[in-house]
């Protein structure tokens, strides 16, 4: 078959003629026939006017055309915003990023999901159309990242790869495009009906393995058995969190792993809030692991210190232990009068599916650091954090008693409280 692909960027049109050679289709530019011109209306319109121009141009030259066109959607106020990728008046890749982010200024990372989409419409002389989508599932970050790619690359998080697309070797970008995942339905959808149709003609067996291959390159990853207990990876490496959270999420009757379970390692903290780092990790261990993935990421806020250690918790002022880390507290503290102690733990809970949907939950909870440290148990700061309304710090309350009072609790309850209303038991939820 004879195909027109509206395009006039050589590059383009040779990785459209590769990736649709399993077809052996004959694949045209349409400069050997006229300029495009395809008028196309943006955000959700895109598809109807794609449609309506490549079968005006499929008619006009009496050829099977082959149109494309990506944008990004992502959710905003209960909306859903669309974008194209010459998003603005700035003309430039640098000025363009710089828009989007201060267009996106202030939202919560939680809240900067975003799809990038492909739409590509197969356009037949008299009207058919067969339309093909390829969606990569990211978050729009609010700073570049990376140094490769082009466009919006350095802003795009691509929740399969735990990477921004600059960060990809070309190969990498390539495989995560969707413009490339489209073509590969179409391959796959026509590579079908081809054997369907040829059931008694099948063509050589280095043809066939080749078709085969196209179609193998399209589906998905087998979902989780119905009716199975759902697996969970709960992506830290400190004792006392998984701890912490396995006894929590009991009553859910979840099978829970660890990290130990897994050969790779969880990337750099790189975010700039609690909710930043524990997107990232959930994320990148769900792509890693094939599972939904639990992230944790927590902290304690000392008022007197400007919201110090924060996100930094874990390595404040560079010190490799608990104690070492608690010492450094009292240290900054130490002409602090206890008035002015106050402090606040803060968690943020995230489960990332590998299908890109998440949820998060965030609890906290204020108290005061003390002087000197209390009781033996708990770990990090739960020996200097009092909680004035049990008079005890966590470091003296027993499981349940700090489960019923610690950040990290809260953030369990309400995770417990949406699956149980939700009926969330076996299966995890899909968009």
């Amino acid at each position: 078959m004879r195909v027109v692909a509206a395009t006039t960027n050589l590059k383009k049109l040779r990785k459209l003629r590769d990736l649709l050679s399993p077809l052996e289709w004959q694949v045209q530019s349409v400069s050997e026939y006229a300029q495009p011109d395809l008028q196309l209306r943006e955000g959700e319109h895109l598809l109807e006017s794609l449609r309506t121009e490549a079968t005006a141009l499929a008619n006009r030259l009496g050829q099977v055309v082959l149109a494309d066109a990506s944008f990004f959607e992502y959710p905003k106020e209960g909306q859903t915003e669309y974008f194209a990728l010459q998003f603005g008046e700035p003309s430039s890749d640098w000025e363009r990023n710089w828009s989007l982010i201060r267009k996106l200024q202030g939202i919560p990372t939680e809240e900067r999901r975003a799809r990038f989409v492909t739409l590509m419409v197969l356009a037949h002389p008299g009207g058919t159309t067969e339309v093909y989508q390829g969606r990569t599932l990211g978050i729009i970050l609010p700073k570049l990242k990376g140094q490769g790619g082009k466009g919006y690359d350095p802003l795009f998080y691509v929740l399969e790869a735990g990477k921004t697309l600059a960060e990809m070797n070309t190969l990498e970008r390539e495989q995560l495009s969707p413009w490339e995942r489209a073509a590969r339905q179409l391959v796959s959808h026509h590579a079908l009906l081809y054997l369907r149709q040829n059931q008694d003609n099948l063509p050589t067996e280095g043809g066939l393995d080749k078709l085969i291959r196209s179609i193998m390159a399209s589906v998905p990853h087998a979902p989780q058995a119905p009716g199975s207990p759902m697996r969970l990876l709960i992506a830290t490496s400190n004792p006392g969190k998984f701890h912490e959270l396995k006894e929590g999420l009991a009553s859910l009757g979840w099978v829970l792993l660890s990290l130990l379970d897994f050969p790779f390692k969880l990337p750099p903290e790189e975010g700039s809030t609690f909710e930043d780092n524990a997107i990232l990790k959930a994320a990148y261990a769900a792509k890693h692991s094939g599972l939904a993935t639990l992230a944790d990421d927590s902290g304690l806020e000392v008022e007197a210190l400007g919201g110090e250690p924060g996100i930094y918790s874990a390595r404040f002022g560079g010190k490799k232990t608990d104690m070492e880390r608690n010492v450094y507290l009292l240290e900054r503290l130490k002409n602090v009068p206890a008035a002015q102690r106050s402090a606040k733990f803060v968690a943020v809970l995230v489960i990332a599916h590998p299908d890109g949907y998440m949820e998060m939950y965030r609890g906290e909870t204020k108290g005061e650091i003390l002087e000197a440290p209390r009781g033996e148990w708990g770990f990090g700061y739960d020996p200097l954090f009092y909680v004035p309304e049990t008079q005890q710090t966590l470091a003296e309350m027993k499981q349940e008693e700090k489960y019923a009072h610690s950040h990290r609790g809260k953030a369990i309850r309400a995770l417990l409280e949406a699956h149980k209303a939700a009926g969330k038991r076996e299966q995890p939820r899909r968009e």
